[in-house]
């Protein structure tokens, strides 16, 4: 029960973040671009064998008094293939990207968030996640550069996925991915 209250103390917690983010707090249309990102990955720590990829659509706003920190509202869409059968995963998260040095048009950055997704499939090889609502905690560190005007971004990303307890059993799993990413 601990287990569960702890998921759902950081689940609201980034949504209480995300409601907090208003007009006064978010910078204006000029410190606001929509990003498209690819990647593919693996899974981790586990024995499972998956192929996998995921596009991450995203806006992107700057907190204004904040120097280098931004808010990012980010979808997802993951294909997680084992040797049976493709799985998807569709969600939504709020992030926050800190950009931790500029150099002129090159930023590296760290990331985290919290979102909430439906999977098409309880089970991945041997892994029960025990019901189609789950849970995705994510983390990760990039580098961010202009190239003709744009933002481009390449990041790598650990990504847990799991009912937080909502459901038994709860095998969540772990993937990491390198995601390339464009501004627009």
């Amino acid at each position: 029960m601990a287990d569960r209250r702890f998921y759902f103390f950081w689940i609201f917690f980034f949504l209480a973040v995300s409601l907090c983010l208003s007009e006064k707090a978010i910078a204006g249309d000029k410190d606001r671009y929509f990003e498209l990102g690819i990647g593919g990955g693996t899974n981790l720590f586990q024995s499972l064998n998956t192929e996998q990829a995921i596009i991450t659509p995203a806006v992107n706003w700057k907190i204004k008094d904040v120097k280098s920190l931004w808010f990012r509202l980010e979808g997802d869409i993951e294909l997680i293939n084992d040797d049976r059968r493709t799985t998807l995963v569709f969600g939504a998260a709020p992030m926050l990207r800190l950009f931790l040095k500029e150099m002129g048009n090159n930023k590296p950055f760290i990331e985290a968030g919290a979102g909430a997704n439906f999977i098409s499939r309880n089970r991945i090889e041997d892994r029960h996640l025990g019901g189609s609502f789950v849970f995705s905690f994510m983390g990760g560190v990039g580098y961010e550069f202009k190239t003709g005007g744009r933002p481009v971004g390449i990041s790598y990303r650990y990504r847990h996925i799991s009912n937080a307890g909502l459901y038994a059993p709860n095998e969540g799993i772990d993937s990491q991915y390198l995601i390339l990413s464009i501004g627009f």
